[in-house]
């Protein structure tokens, strides 16, 4: 306890010592000297007056006070430069420098320096500049500097500057600054700038920029830039710009920006106003957006492109209800969303023939065509052609999880009776994967029948008629389309 109660009255006589410094910049001359031995100051070998003095080489039993040093020095509690600091330190408790300190500087808690601190500096709790921090800095506290923090700095707790903060920072908790982060940034918790963040910034919570982000950003929870977001995120929660993100967006949660352009990736949704590029996520929201949509549920005002999902809402798309009958007995209703060209179907059907109840759910992705796309002789504004990809899963009476699916793809003609009616038909192509035994009777026939590791697999060729209501259009051939395409008015 004693010991405990000493050093904390050391460490507040440095506290004193370091407010009452105020030659930050100096520029006179100090006398020489080879060797000073100091028991406590003033008790040392340059006397009262060993702040006009430096050496090369200096021992401070209990703790020195002196103008200067230009070599190496050693100090039982603390070591005190009025002026700077050149060299090599090692100190009980704490190395302080009313100016510079360059060098090799270690102290058991803190090396302080009123000018810039370069070199290498080690300290079981701080290393502080009132100026600039450059070189290699490890503490197990923090590292902190009141104008650019620059080099390698290793802190239990944080890397923390006033202005910017530049190179390879990791911190058990957090690297932040008033200005800007660029470089390699690793943290514990988070990385924090009031301005641009810029480089590698990995966190276990959040990348934080009060300003742009770019770079490769990964964080636990989000990477959020009160400017814009560009390069390679990844969160587990949340990606957000108040301006515009592109590149690579990658987040368990959701991707928001007023404008988002690149790949993105999110496990609940993407939501902007204007998105372009390629979409994952549970559901895609934007007033405009072109490019490939995957999820859930799409939803914009506009939309050009290609659309994959349960439902595809887009103020300048198709909403139509299919009615489809198909071999082996099944009529399946279909509620079909997405753009004119590409269309999503949601599936629910039901087996009429069968002595037993047998239920399907599932999706359909199709492409439609003006006839002449696929037969160039053949002239009409009325015929078109559907391909489509479904997958329907199948339960007996009440929903089961058993693997029990078709896989089709679908080749069907139809013709357009104005804008609100049409019929069509053609060949479709099968497979079924099951676990359920009495799943064979699905089906008229097999062309082949092969069985492995407890799945039935039937492969067939069958047919689907069906019916479509509500608002169609004809369309343009798709060589046509898609030299238009080019030209999408946002």
């Amino acid at each position: 306890m004693r010991k405990l109660f000493f050093r904390l009255q050391i460490i507040l006589i440095t506290i004193i010592l370091s407010s009452s410094v105020s030659a930050q910049n100096y520029s006179g001359d100090l006398e020489y000297r080879k060797w000073r031995v100091t028991l406590f100051p003033p008790l040392s070998t340059n006397g009262i007056n060993a702040v006009d003095y430096t050496a090369k080489y200096s021992i401070n039993l209990i703790g020195g006070y002196h103008g200067g040093l230009d070599g190496a020095e050693i100090g039982g509690i603390f070591n005190y430069e009025k002026h700077y600091a050149y060299g090599f330190q090692l100190a009980g408790i704490t190395n302080i420098t009313g100016g510079d300190m360059a060098g090799v500087n270690i102290a058991g808690a803190l090396n302080f320096a009123k000018g810039d601190m370069s070199g290498i500096q080690l300290a079981g709790l701080v290393n502080y500049s009132e100026e600039s921090l450059e070189g290699i800095q490890a503490t197990a506290g923090i590292n902190f500097s009141m104008r650019s923090t620059s080099g390698l700095q290793f802190a239990g707790i944080g890397n923390a500057g006033t202005s910017s903060l530049e190179g390879l920072q990791v911190a058990g908790v957090f690297n932040a600054t008033t200005d800007d982060i660029s470089g390699l940034q690793a943290a514990g918790i988070f990385n924090i700038a009031r301005d641009n963040v810029e480089g590698l910034q990995a966190a276990g919570f959040l990348n934080f920029a009060g300003d742009d982000i770019s770079g490769l950003q990964a964080a636990g929870a989000a990477n959020i830039a009160f400017g814009e977001i560009e390069g390679l995120l990844a969160s587990g929660f949340l990606n957000y710009a108040k301006e515009d993100a592109s590149g690579l967006l990658v987040t368990g949660g959701v991707n928001i920006a007023p404008s988002i352009e690149g790949a993105t990736f999110a496990g609940i949704g993407n939501i902007a106003k204007d998105i372009q590029g390629l979409q994952f996520g549970g559901f895609n929201l934007a007033e405009k957006a072109q490019g490939l949509q995957i999820g859930i549920i799409n939803i914009a005002r506009e939309f050009q492109g290609v659309p994959v999902g349960v439902l595809s809402l887009y103020g300048n798309g198709r909403y139509n209800f299919d009615v489809k009958y198909s071999d082996a007995g099944f009529t399946d209703i279909g509620f079909t969303t997405g753009t004119h060209r590409v269309y999503n179907t949601a599936i629910i059907g039901y087996n009429t023939s069968l002595d037993r109840d047998v239920y399907r759910v599932g999706v359909a992705v199709g492409l439609e065509k003006n006839i002449e796309d696929s037969f160039e002789n053949v002239r009409s504004n009325t015929l078109f052609v559907n391909q489509e990809i479904s997958v329907l899963h199948h339960f007996e009476s009440d929903w089961s999880r058993t693997l029990n699916r078709v896989y089709s793809y679908k080749y069907l003609v139809g013709n357009r009776f104005g804008n609100g009616l049409s019929i069509y038909g053609g060949p479709s192509f099968n497979m079924q994967i099951s676990r359920v035994n009495s799943s064979n009777d699905y089906t008229w026939y097999s062309l082949w029948s092969p069985t492995r590791k407890g799945r039935q697999y039937r492969f067939w060729a069958g047919f689907t008629v069906g019916l479509r209501l509500f608002k169609q259009k004809n369309l343009p051939l798709l060589e046509d389309e898609f030299d238009e395409s080019w030209d999408w008015d946002w």
